[in-house]
């Protein structure tokens, strides 16, 4: 593959969809947002921390794997397990013990606005979406003041009966306590030494604990619920946060009524207007019960499009019954991009989806459903959007306009995305799926779905890791929605 030519490809990607998006009359974005506190770990801190525990207690509980936070020991069981595989991670706790520890024997650098919704809502609308329609079940004083305060970026909120638009700085609900999460990012080439072992951080990559109070519930206001319609026009639905559902609540109810809650909202969108894209963000999610009701009961035959990272596939994948093809993509081994890809295309036909996203480090691949809308090359101009944004974020840290965005042009294509797909190409000609021309151009060609990949963009040494896979995910969604648009205007 030529990296000139993709970077040529990248460049005129950028400036078709740049002027698409005008043609989106909206989103809608939901459900979960919440004040991530970010800390930078450095190796002294981390020496320090290590330091507050007995090390061979550390690394008995690093055998434990421990799936929930309970105690600080979880924590540092959980961050040199991350910090080994250089894999992101986001592991809950619902104690607010952890967080009291953190600020006493470490703190923080800084807050920003967490959260996937959060998050996506916040660069729509820097990116000028027309309208930008969060929804957060929890809002609260403090956590609007993250939301940005721009005209297109609005909630909705019911006042004398009614659901009206408002900023979310006008639409909290007075009372509400806000959602912390504490993220931990770290640097490659770290050297740890616990327990008389010693390994080196593969990648920059981070830790996530997840702030998961009792009193957090995925659902919808019932009165904004009724008036749904007040949030129209629309042309794409990003749904996220389904990682906080639980599989018991305090009041006897179960992860099945807020599965069926999610359906509604779901089929009432589309009722609302069957041209609608639906996309869910997929997560780490530890409870397999959980996990296995989001895909099969919440995403399977009812969502459009799927977003979602190599750890996620092979989670997905595992607990759908795939578990030899989730562990080869795990492996990350010489065939591991056939895995993945192969694992991609199982989702697709597993959850009767239309589109399914894989972001990996260096490489996107989409799935795509025969008769899927738009042709390969428009599909293809939405992922090397998306890989600009998530250069621009990656090397300032944010984006606050798409002039911003413009930045991300500058960040060089990964070679060792080039090397991946380049060893996936003896697969993809060997089974037919493209002829070594259409390869070049990051088309495949299955017997029953289409397939785009593209190499992408990766900087060195990030500014923050944190929000790069929802860029990705929501630039691409948004992108596809908006040269749909153009086709039919």
């Amino acid at each position: 593959m030529d990296i000139q030519e993709w970077e040529q490809r990248h460049n005129d990607a950028f400036y078709n969809v740049k002027k698409a998006l005008p043609y989106l009359e909206g989103m809608f974005v939901a459900y979960n947002s919440n004040i991530d506190a970010i800390k930078h770990l450095t190796d002294k801190e981390l020496s320090r921390l290590i330091g507050l525990f007995n090390e061979d207690n550390i690394q008995a509980r690093v055998e434990t794997y421990p799936r929930e936070i309970k105690e600080p020991l979880d924590f540092m069981a959980r961050l040199l397990i991350s910090m080994r595989e250089g894999k992101a991670a986001e592991i809950p706790t619902h104690t607010s013990d952890t967080h009291e520890w953190l600020k006493e024997n470490l703190g923080f650098d800084y807050a920003r606005m967490g959260g996937q919704a959060g998050i996506i809502s916040n660069l729509l609308a820097r990116l000028g979406i027309k309208k930008v329609v969060a929804y957060v079940p929890w809002l609260s004083e403090e956590q609007a003041e993250y939301f940005v305060a721009s005209e297109n970026l609005v909630h909705p909120k019911v006042e004398d009966g009614n659901v009206v638009l408002k900023p979310p700085r006008e639409a909290f609900k007075p009372g509400t306590e806000s959602k912390v999460n504490w993220i931990f990012e770290y640097s490659r080439d770290m050297e740890i030494k616990c327990g008389g072992r010693k390994f080196q951080v593969p990648r920059d990559n981070r830790l996530i604990i997840s702030s998961r109070p009792k009193w957090i519930r995925l659902d919808m206001d019932r009165k904004i619920y009724e008036h749904l319609d007040s949030i129209f026009p629309i042309d794409g639905a990003m749904l996220s946060g389904y990682q906080m559902i639980k599989e018991q609540y305090e009041d006897g109810s179960t992860y099945k009524d807020y599965v069926l809650h999610s359906v509604k909202v779901i089929e009432k969108l589309k009722a609302l207007n069957p041209e609608l894209r639906i996309h869910v963000e997929l997560t780490s999610i530890q409870n397999r019960v959980i996990r296995k009701a989001i895909l099969t009961e919440i995403v399977a035959k009812h969502v459009h499009s799927l977003g979602l990272d190599t750890v996620e596939v092979a989670n997905a994948l595992n607990v759908l019954g795939h578990e030899e093809l989730s562990y080869s993509v795990i492996r990350k081994e010489e065939t591991g991009i056939t895995s993945l890809y192969q694992g991609a295309v199982q989702l697709l036909k597993d959850l009767s989806l239309e589109r399914v996203h894989v972001h990996s480090l260096g490489f996107y691949i989409c799935i795509l459903a025969k008769g899927h809308p738009l042709t390969l090359k428009e599909h293809r101009d939405a992922l090397l959007f998306s890989s600009t944004l998530a250069g621009a974020k990656a090397l300032n840290g944010k984006i606050e306009n798409l002039e911003d965005a413009e930045a991300g042009l500058d960040v060089p294509i990964s070679s060792k995305g080039i090397e991946d797909l380049e060893n996936f190409r003896v697969y993809c000609v060997g089974k037919k799926l493209c002829t070594p021309d259409e390869f070049e151009y990051g088309y495949l060609y299955g017997p029953d779905h289409d397939a785009v990949l593209i190499p992408s963009k990766v900087v060195d040494k990030p500014k923050a890791t944190v929000g790069i896979g929802d860029a990705i995910s929501a630039g691409a969604f948004a992108a596809m929605l908006a040269r749909m648009k153009q086709d039919r205007a």
